[in-house]
């Protein structure tokens, strides 16, 4: 929004300043500079607009392959745990598939989320990815026979 309204003031100025070299037929020093200053800050501002969204994918990328990476880890036990069948590694694959499918609705907020809304989205994917760990630890202290 900030943005928008510093583009309009620029524009609004740079309008001005032609009005008025229109009316007198002459180009100031003045309106040279201020010419140039509104030329520069459209540079600036698309440059960090540029920056902003490239920032913004590489955050999006590193949170989607965090994601992914806890998925694949649950996936894999997920499935070892089938083999075993007993009531005890039921309850636990039925843990770690809720926590699957909390990243993946956190995986889907990621490919969604805008610019705008990062931070709000960023929040909740550390939410998951923190119960994703807690859930994990919780599976490693029940289940010590298959990390040995």
């Amino acid at each position: 929004m900030n943005k928008i309204m510093l583009i309009l003031g620029a524009s609004a100025i740079l309008a001005s300043c032609q009005n008025q070299t229109a009316a007198t037929g002459e180009d100031t020093s003045a309106n040279a500079r201020i010419h140039e200053g509104v030329d520069s800050i459209e540079s600036g501002l698309e440059q960090k607009a540029d920056t902003t969204g490239a920032y913004f994918r590489r955050q999006r990328d590193e949170a989607s392959a965090a994601i992914k990476e806890k998925m694949d880890s649950l996936d894999a036990r997920i499935e070892e745990l089938k083999k075993d069948g007993s009531a005890r590694s039921k309850r636990a694959q039925a843990k770690l598939e809720n926590t699957r499918e909390d990243l993946a609705r956190a995986a889907e907020d990621v490919k969604n989320s805008t610019a705008e809304a990062w931070d709000k989205t960023k929040a909740g994917i550390d939410k998951s990815l923190k119960k994703a760990d807690s859930e994990w630890q919780e599976f490693k202290r029940d289940f010590k026979e298959l990390f040995r």
